[in-house]
């Protein structure tokens, strides 16, 4: 891959990043005023994880026009890897369960897909 390959994948992870951090901050407002259960929560974490990849994934994609889904597997890859981190540094265990690993290759999946659409669109 080119250098700017690079730089836009990079700004793919980014851009997903930002959606991450909107919608989290929304979701956190909304929690404030509504008691929300924990599969809730879970299904909105997953749900805002599959948005920012799909996003992230497309834009790479759409600005580098080639290896769709390559692209679309790294940006998911990184984004998740940085969640990953941030989640550690929030306090959460480092221990890597099953939940974990199925999210991660979901992200992998969806990052696959999206990359795939995204040099077609």
């Amino acid at each position: 891959m080119e250098k700017s390959s690079f730089l836009d994948i990079g700004d793919g992870v980014l851009r997903s990043t930002i959606i991450t951090v909107v919608l989290m901050i929304i979701y956190a407002v909304i929690m404030s005023f509504i008691d929300l259960t924990e599969r809730t929560n879970s299904i909105f974490y997953l749900v805002t994880s599959i948005i920012s990849i799909m996003y992230g994934s497309i834009y790479a994609v759409k600005r580098i026009n080639k290896k769709g889904w390559l692209v679309g597997v790294i940006v998911a890859a990184i984004y998740m890897v940085i969640i990953y981190i941030v989640s550690i540094i929030a306090g959460n265990s480092a221990a890597i369960e099953s939940t974990q690993i199925t999210r991660f290759l979901l992200a992998l999946a969806v990052g696959l897909l999206s990359g795939m659409i995204g040099v077609n669109l």
